[in-house]
């Protein structure tokens, strides 16, 4: 079955959503610096979960919101930001659509940190107003203990775990020749940095730097759409259990 809502026509949509299908999933990244992988990194991952999870959760895929709030990483080339007002409110105006159109939950799938704030006061109006469910996804949080786990020490931002999402989408995204440990810096929770120093962040010193094994990175894609998958699945029973 065709999962993207973009490629239906108006009259199946209106014949599935919502007599048959009540979720919609909504993929959310930005363009910023990602060491030597490339500036969409926190939209091609949020996308390919979706893709990944969207049959088992019974879900249509929204087109992604590829442009979010970037900070830091700013004046780095091709990134590009929103400011989150501006951000929230296109979101919320999105979302409500969603609503009109019949979706009962709509699944935020987020690629990207500096839009967690803003996406996490946009669900609770949602929720709130609108009498409809909501649940905001933060891959890469949501994944921590299986992805410390699996590569027996944490990620970072454009390190081991991200990295390894992109590689394995395609290994083309990441750019081996143009890599250096120079592009890594440990963020250090006592200083606010702008642009910080580096587009490859490390959260513990001299772990999480990005690894090249394209089987290895496949393996942990796979995994990721599992946890994400058995997540979402749990949630949307949960709803349903107690008529939510």
């Amino acid at each position: 079955m065709q999962r993207e809502l973009q490629r239906l026509s108006w009259l199946k949509i209106k014949e599935l959503v919502p007599a048959k299908i009540d979720t919609v999933i909504l993929p959310v990244g930005t363009l910023e610096a990602h060491g030597s992988a490339c500036i969409g990194t926190d939209n091609f991952i949020p996308q390919r979960i979706a893709e990944g999870i969207a049959e088992r959760v019974d879900a249509l895929i929204a087109p992604i919101v590829n442009h979010g709030i970037t900070k830091s990483l700013y004046r780095y080339a091709g990134s590009t930001t929103v400011s989150p007002e501006v951000f929230q409110a296109y979101i919320r105006e999105i979302i409500d659509c969603f609503a009109d159109d019949g979706f009962h939950n709509v699944i935020i799938m987020n690629g990207h940190g500096g839009n967690n704030s803003a996406l996490k006061k946009v669900a609770h109006d949602f929720h709130r107003e609108r009498l409809a469910n909501i649940c905001v996804v933060h891959w890469w949080d949501l994944c921590s203990e299986m992805t410390a786990e699996f590569f027996q020490h944490a990620g970072g931002h454009a390190g081991t775990d991200e990295t390894a999402m992109v590689q394995a989408i395609d290994p083309d995204l990441v750019d081996w020749s143009a890599y250096d440990k120079d592009l890594a810096y440990q963020f250090k929770a006592g200083a606010d940095v702008y642009p910080i120093p580096g587009q490859i962040l490390l959260y513990k010193a001299g772990e999480g730097y990005p690894e090249n094994d394209v089987d290895r990175s496949r393996e942990y894609l796979e995994k990721v759409v599992q946890e994400v998958g058995d997540f979402v699945q749990t949630v949307l029973k949960r709803w349903k259990k107690f008529d939510l």
